[in-house]
């Protein structure tokens, strides 16, 4: 039976003879009611204080269960970043290797290329200096012809000069030669001439002239040079 501190205090007992003393009894349940009712107090106040630590304590474990909840869902987070991330970095890494061998492959076919192209470039050069080279020969060899003409021309023109002037002083040579005959034979005609009249017409014998003897002197040294002059050690025929 649940007894309440008014019950404990308002308890009454039956007499009987020589039994307990009735104040003393009703005393000591004053008492003890009033401690029951300060228990019972102290209970409502430790079951309110219960009641909120339970409640805090539910509130706590909500708590720890939700950073539980989240720590999980944190971790299962980061290990599917993680996963994802090596995912990404795998995939990365397999984009960057194929980029490099594809970036190598067009530098291998890009260096081909350009070396077909230096050897077409070196070809077409030395097909050009070859040809340039055998122009020039062709224009140095024209150039040389030209010269050679040319000089073979100024050669032809200069003995045809020297043939024209040697023909020219060959002929006034030859006029020369006549005017310088006909000058000696009108010259010893005179002489002869002058001579017969000298022994036509005696002088006196005071002053004998040697006429004969200076006709001779005067014809006898004189001779006709047959020899052709010459120029430069060479003589005009």
């Amino acid at each position: 039976m649940k007894l309440t501190p008014l019950d404990i205090t308002q308890q009454t007992f039956p007499t009987k003879v020589s039994g307990y003393d009735r104040v003393a009894v009703q005393h000591y349940l004053a008492e003890l009611g009033n401690t029951v009712e300060e228990l019972l107090r102290e209970r409502q106040t430790l079951q309110q204080q219960l009641s909120a630590a339970s409640t805090e304590l539910n509130e706590k474990r909500q708590q720890e269960e939700e950073i539980r909840r989240v720590i999980v869902a944190a971790e299962r987070i980061a290990h599917d970043m993680k996963e994802n991330a090596i995912r990404e970095s795998e995939l990365l890494l397999a984009q960057t290797t194929n980029q490099i061998q594809e970036m190598q492959k067009n530098q291998e076919v890009r260096k081909a290329q350009l070396e077909m192209e230096h050897q077409g470039r070196v070809a077409s050069l030395e097909v050009a200096f070859r040809t340039r080279f055998t122009d020039l020969e062709r224009e140095q060899h024209d150039l040389t012809l030209g010269r050679e003409r040319q000089h073979a021309e100024r050669i032809g023109e200069l003995e045809r000069q020297f043939s024209d002037r040697y023909l020219e002083l060959q002929s006034r040579l030859n006029s020369a030669r006549q005017e310088y005959t006909q000058f000696l034979n009108g010259y010893r005609a005179l002489v002869h001439s002058f001579a017969e009249l000298s022994q036509r017409h005696s002088l006196p014998d005071s002053s004998p002239l040697a006429v004969q003897s200076a006709s001779n002197a005067a014809i006898g040294p004189i001779e006709v040079s047959t020899e052709l002059p010459s120029v430069n050690g060479q003589k005009f025929l």
